[in-house]
């Protein structure tokens, strides 16, 4: 028994002893002691960002995917939680405090004399016991339990990795978005200053008598109609660079700058490829694909109820009336049993989960099938996007060209009086407008790009130039 009981304490230091120790892995960085703590509302210079630095600054501060890394750590720490098939070693113990000792009686060896009564103590007043169980045979429970354990911890990788994929796409979409508006706010304000140039040419011409009163109207109204757009445009970049600066947790009194245009890529990947490798790396996907292995482990546990657990216990005691740890005061014991338990009857609770984990099983093949189809139409869609945006690019180039010139040949249309102000105001409006369509054209197709990358979980050399 006392082999029995060294071998379990060797096992058991071996276990604690190789457990790594858990070092979180978004611990922050010490900062030293010199360095003066950054004051908000200070006199800083604004902080430069490319997309680049965007995404790991997001990375970094992101609830999200902070979130999703403990929960990284917290599934590891749950497969050595499910370590069911070591064995378990417990310490119990007593102080007998009040007792009635039992009593017998026995006749008198002498005719006519009365009984003799003798009261024995079988206890002691403290006892201490030590138990070993080490399960021998489960029928799997134990087995798929941890395997099931280390499935969760995949599956929570998994969903790290979807986090991170998450708020890249996010960030890009954000950042795009403000780089797009920025654009778009100069487009406003080249309308606006060449409104402002054609009212100045027209006051001209009307104090010469060249230009009627209704002329001056539509210019003075051309420039009070792009005010309230100009004034929408920086609004929306205002908010839009507040939600970047949330997103990266920078206060918003700091200013931002941010640098890089949008690029146009020329994108010539293949439709059956692209689609491949979602199929094979879509973490929704593989997620799914984890979800039904647990499904199947699960079923054989819940078949594994039908099968009776062997295990084999062993105790020492020690007993002692008093609680001296001297030589022969205690008095000890073992035993080392062979344990089995059969459950017979469950009240039909075995039979319903086995139909319950058919059931989800269907449920996630069903759920894998949808998803599948789903994906194929996705990066089809998002390729067919990215194409059409392409040829969009292209035909805006040549249109704000077209309209510039445009522009510059129906001012002097108009000097010349061959064309009315409502034709030259419409030159304008042409210019913006191509402008405009470029520039969504532009947004879209880097977008685009941006969720086929999270869709494949490649890198498709799209975005910022």
């Amino acid at each position: 028994m006392k082999r029995i009981l060294a071998f379990s304490f060797l096992l058991l230091i071996a276990v604690f002893s190789l457990a790594p120790a858990e070092v979180p892995a978004s611990a922050p960085a010490e900062v030293p002691a010199s360095a003066p703590a950054e004051v908000p509302g200070a006199d800083q210079s604004p902080l430069a960002m490319t997309i680049e630095e965007a995404v790991n600054l997001a990375l970094e501060n992101n609830y999200s995917y902070r979130i999703s890394q403990e929960e990284v750590k917290q599934y590891r720490s749950r497969v050595w939680q499910n370590l069911g098939f070591l064995p378990t070693l417990s310490v119990s113990g007593y102080k007998n405090l009040k007792e009635k000792l039992q009593t017998f009686e026995f006749p008198s060896m002498v005719p006519g004399e009365p009984g003799q009564k003798i009261t024995i103590d079988f206890t002691k007043n403290y006892e201490f016991t030590f138990q070993l169980v080490q399960p021998v045979f489960t029928g799997g429970k134990i087995a798929h339990a941890f395997r099931n354990a280390q499935l969760d911890l995949e599956l929570a990788k998994e969903r790290e990795r979807n986090a991170r994929a998450d708020t890249v796409l996010q960030v890009k979409r954000s950042f795009y978005g403000i780089l797009v508006l920025r654009e778009l706010l100069q487009a406003q304000q080249e309308a606006q200053q060449l409104a402002e140039n054609n009212l100045a040419t027209v006051r001209v011409r009307y104090d010469q008598g060249m230009a009627s009163q209704y002329d001056l109207l539509r210019a003075e109204l051309a420039v009070s109609l792009i005010k309230p757009e100009l004034l929408k445009v920086e609004n929306q970049l205002r908010l839009s660079i507040l939600g970047l600066k949330n997103m990266l947790l920078i206060p918003e009194n700091r200013e931002i700058e941010i640098k890089g245009e949008l690029g146009l890529t020329n994108f010539s990947s293949q439709l059956d490829s692209l689609v491949q490798s979602s199929l094979n790396l879509r973490s929704e996907i593989k997620q799914l694909r984890l979800e039904q292995k647990k499904t199947n482990n699960l079923l054989k546990m819940t078949f594994a109820q039908f099968l009776p657990d062997f295990s084999i216990v062993a105790s020492t005691s020690y007993r002692s009336d008093l609680f001296k740890f001297t030589h022969k005061n205690w008095e000890n014991y073992y035993t080392i049993n062979l344990a089995v338990s059969f459950p017979i009857f469950t009240g039909m609770k075995r039979s319903a989960q086995v139909g319950e984990m058919y059931v989800l099983r269907r449920i996630l093949d069903l759920n894998l099938k949808q998803l599948k189809e789903g994906t194929r139409l996705e990066v089809e869609s998002k390729l067919f996007t990215i194409q059409q945006e392409y040829e969009s690019i292209q035909m805006g180039m040549k249109n704000m060209e077209s309209a510039r010139e445009g522009v510059r040949i129906a001012e002097l249309s108009y000097q010349e009086g061959m064309i009315t102000i409502l034709e030259l105001n419409s030159s304008y409006n042409e210019l913006t407008r191509a402008k405009v369509a470029y520039l969504q054209a532009l947004y879209n197709h880097n977008i685009a790009i941006a969720e086929l990358e999270k869709i494949t979980g490649i890198n498709l050399n799209g975005g910022i130039s």
